[in-house]
């Protein structure tokens, strides 16, 4: 919903989300021949969710290129023309516990980590189809996510990282926004009350239907906090409260004092349920071998890091 409310500033776009940034940052790094420019960016631009923002790019035109910080500015900017906007930006969900490898990349970039109820986002994550497919992953999905972005963000100077509320947005859009907008060193326009939403990438599954939850400017005024307590069963706010209700506690969130404890078989239980069901999920796609190819290539760029750390280790 932010990316939408911004996307709105007549100076600033959002494409789809990209997933690849941290992992082949820190896999690959700064290509240094041409060679290397051209191979980087021939495999950043085959992914599929690259693909589906449909630039005229080809990989020769990244050959100049000798940081990854320029291939993507080029990627990213060819986005920007497109839109005919000056500046670009990202969002993707996961990149909240990879903010030191976004902050290295660009020391000057301005990131803003929207936080929302847990409970709220698991809900949300549960009815989407989105990639926790359970409660106890969710919970600790989320305790994770918000941990590391706040731990990473806290390193930052004060004026490259901004903590916001997904209840303040909805209760005061004009002040939160206003205040993101002095951020971002933009004017606040009114424009930015009002969501823009990016063609969203839908993949279709071989068998039933995808639910799709479209922005509307209904959706944004509406009172859309504190869904878990008529949503949310007793068993899965215990649940939920068990694995994440410090962090809930920490963030001013109101609890009902769950704290059990969830044993290690519960926990590989609710994991393998997890793994299962997000495989089958892959599986039932259609161009399922495409996307899994694309998932390939972003995990074998997380093992080409973990191998560059050993190898500077060893020296």
């Amino acid at each position: 919903m932010l990316r939408d409310l911004l996307r709105s500033h007549p100076r600033l776009t959002f494409p789809p989300e990209s997933h690849f940034i941290p992992a082949f940052y820190r896999g690959y790094g700064d290509p240094r021949t041409e060679r290397e420019a051209i191979v980087l960016a021939r495999r950043i631009l085959k992914l599929e969710w690259i693909r589906f923002w449909n630039l005229p790019m080809e990989a020769g035109a990244f050959a100049p290129d000798r940081s990854f910080r320029d291939i993507l500015c080029r990627l990213y900017g060819a986005w920007a023309h497109y839109e005919k906007k000056p500046r670009w930006g990202d969002k993707t969900p996961h990149y909240v516990a990879d903010i030191a490898a976004l902050a290295e990349i660009f020391p000057e970039g301005k990131i803003i980590h929207i936080i929302r109820d847990g409970r709220d986002v698991a809900i949300s994550w549960l009815k989407s189809g989105h990639e926790p497919r359970n409660l106890f992953v969710g919970a600790e999905r989320w305790d994770s996510y918000v941990r590391a972005g706040r731990a990473s963000g806290g390193k930052l100077p004060s004026g490259n990282y901004q903590e916001i509320r997904y209840e303040s947005l909805l209760r005061r859009p004009e002040e939160t926004m206003t205040s993101v907008c002095e951020f971002i060193g933009e004017p606040f326009v009114e424009a930015v009350l009002h969501p823009s939403p990016a063609r969203p990438m839908v993949r279709q599954p071989i068998f039933g239907r995808r639910r799709l939850f479209p922005v509307t400017r209904a959706y944004v005024i509406a009172k859309n906090i504190e869904k878990w307590k008529i949503e949310m069963p007793l068993p899965d706010r215990r649940l939920f409260e068990s694995v994440a209700g410090d962090l809930l506690t920490e963030l001013g969130y109101e609890t009902e004092g769950f704290n059990r404890t969830v044993s290690k078989f519960r926990r590989f239980a609710w994991n393998a349920h997890h793994r299962f069901l997000w495989m089958a999920a892959r599986l039932n796609m259609k161009g399922n071998f495409r996307w899994l190819w694309t998932d390939f290539q972003i995990r074998r760029a997380f093992l080409w890091a973990d191998h560059r750390r050993r190898s500077r280790r060893g020296r």
